[in-house]
């Protein structure tokens, strides 16, 4: 997984979580944190959502419950499973309103 980065940021609420894939894996995660690390949202894609290469992922700001999340700095982490292999990445998103 390579290049993740989400567009735009800082956002309004909405944004779209992108990344390039070198294979398909069997499924791909991406979980959204407060800085104190409670998970408000989580996207699960498995491989046939995926594409080789470039990837965007729409997500709309909200947490789990559907409530918009606060203006304030996020971290979320893009975890890849591939068979026994698992691999992730940590990024940063803020959102201002």
């Amino acid at each position: 997984i390579l290049y993740v980065y989400n567009y735009p940021n800082p956002s309004k609420g909405e944004t779209n979580f992108t990344f390039k894939l070198t294979q398909i894996p069997e499924e791909i995660r991406i979980k959204i944190f407060t800085i104190a690390g409670r998970l408000v949202r989580e996207i699960k894609l498995s491989s046939s959502e995926l594409k080789y290469d470039f990837n965007k992922i729409y997500w709309n700001g909200r947490d789990e419950d559907g409530d918009v999340l606060a203006n304030g700095v996020y971290l979320y982490k893009v975890i890849m499973k591939a068979g026994e292999k698992s691999e992730e990445v940590t990024q940063k998103l803020a959102i201002v309103k």
